[in-house]
This record gives structure tokens, sequence and C-alpha cells, in this order.
């Protein structure tokens, strides 16, 4: 009896050093607290787990999120919305719709903290989505906490406040007509488009198409993430009138020099690389 004591003194100190070891020098992109037995060294089941944003459900970046509750706001008028109010995290940039203005900007993470820099457009809009607006934006101020259980974002303003979203549907460049309904003209302004005109995009399979104005065009395209290089673009020789011309030269060169590109609400949103806006466009019919 007393031999066999001994041995178990000994065998002891030797499985929790084999323990210490897989706990301390586990890599894990998703920490997990495991768990064994003293009485025979075995692993049992994990017991507890970190929620990390590093799951494609728990992604705080990279998503597009949808606004479901605003303080002071009812639900249903927020879903009422002809567009529905958006912000989206990625790379350092936001993006989104407030309900009656797109949004575009910088941020900065620490821990869950997250500070934003934010801009407008400047349209005017009828009630609620300009009081919605209004109230959004100002939450959006200061630094907030982020974080993600399930499928949900939330963003806390010092003062308490949460706001809530869940992930917007995911759309894709392909399989649609997107009518554009503003564009860059290249003197440092973002315009909407000539009466009577229609400006359109189609991708597919690495080559974009459509109408400029006058002509339709053709061009190739690359996509990689949220980045995107388009082409020269090649377009038919009818002539129409010169205002509809100059935006017709306006837009392609716009169009040329877009190098990002996101879907918030609907709304196909483009870049160029110096984060001016180059164009916007609505779906149309889906292919």
């Amino acid at each position: 009896m007393r031999g066999r004591r001994q041995t178990k003194r000994k065998e002891l100190p030797v499985r929790l050093r084999y323990a210490a070891v897989v706990v301390l020098f586990s890599v894990s992109a998703d920490p997990v607290i495991a768990r064994f037995s003293l009485t025979d060294g075995s692993f049992l089941p994990d017991c507890c787990h970190n929620p990390v944003d590093q799951t494609e459900g728990g992604r705080f970046e990279g998503r597009t999120w949808r606004l479901t509750t605003l303080p002071g706001h009812q639900a249903a008028d927020l879903a009422a919305l002809p567009r529905r109010a958006t912000i989206r995290f990625a790379e350092g940039r936001v993006t989104g719709f407030s309900g009656c203005n797109l949004l575009s900007g910088t941020y900065k993470t620490q821990g869950t903290s997250v500070t934003l820099s934010l801009a407008s457009t400047m349209m005017a809009c009828p009630e609620p989505g300009l009081s919605i607006e209004r109230t959004f934006v100002q939450a959006l101020k200061g630094t907030l906490s982020h974080a993600v259980s399930g499928d949900r974002l939330t963003l806390t303003t010092a003062s308490g406040a949460v706001l809530e979203f869940e992930p917007e549907p995911a759309m894709t460049l392909e399989g649609r007509t997107w009518n554009v309904t503003e564009y860059n003209n290249g003197r440092q302004a973002v315009v909407s488009l000539l009466p009577d005109t229609r400006l359109t995009l189609s991708f597919e399979k690495g080559a974009v198409s459509g109408q400029a104005g006058c002509n339709t065009f053709r061009a190739t395209y690359r996509v990689q993430g949220n980045r995107i290089t388009i082409g020269p673009p090649a377009a038919t020789r009818k002539t129409c009138a010169e205002t509809v011309m100059a935006q017709e030269r306006a837009f392609l060169a716009a169009l040329g020099s877009v190098a990002r590109w996101t879907i918030d609400g609907g709304v196909l949103d483009m870049h160029r690389a110096d984060d001016e806006r180059a164009l916007s466009a609505k779906p149309g019919d889906a292919k």
C-alpha cells in the first residue's frame, strides 16, 4: 500500500507539468480554457469560450450593419425608411447611410472602443428620415464601445445610449443593372444626372458595360475584396447635345477613377483612391 501511494505522488506533478505546457503555449486565434482530469490526466470537453470577433458571426469589421434600434425612435420608423440606415467598418474607413444622407470617413479602434471621424452629403429629405439622421449622427460622435453577439452589433455611447444593428443582406456587383444616381464631375463636386438621361452599369465576368448618357460603353474590371480596378472604357460614337456629351465624358472619367466599392442599404457606393466619391447607383432590373 505504501509503495502504491508513492507512485501516485510521483505521477501527479508530471501530469500537471504537461497540462501547463498545453495551456501556456496554445496559439489558438480563439482562446479556449481547457479542462483536464487530475485523476487520469485526460482532457475534458471545453468549458469556456471567449467570444472575440473572429468568427463570421462575430465580425465587427468587413460587414454592412443595418440600424434596428435608435434611442428616441420607434423600430417601425427605422424599418419604414425608403432606404435603411446602415454603417460599415473596413480597413480604417467607415461608410453608410444615416437616413437621409450618405456617410463616409475614418475610424480608429482600441480594444472594444471605436472613434469615428465622419462627413456626409447635404441632401434634404422628409420626416422621419431627417430626425432619424440627426439622432444617428449625433450618437456616432465621440468614442463608442462596440460588441458583437451572435448576429447583432451594439454601439454604446459614453452616456450609455445603445444602438443596435443587424447584418445587411448581402448583395453583389454582378447579377443586376445599376442605375447611376450621381457621379463626380471632376471639379470636386458630386452631381445628379441631367434630365431625361440615363447612366447604367452592369458587371459580369470581368466586364462592365452600360449606358453613358448618349453612347453605350464597355470596359474590363478586376475585383479583390472591396477594391476594384476598371480599365479604359470603349464607347460607341453617337453624337448628342454638348451638355449630354460633357456629362458622358465626366461619368466615364469618374468610372475609370474608381478604386473601392461597397453596397450599403442596397445602394452601390464607389470611391476613388483619395476617398472622394466617384459615383452612386441603385439596383435596377435583376438578371
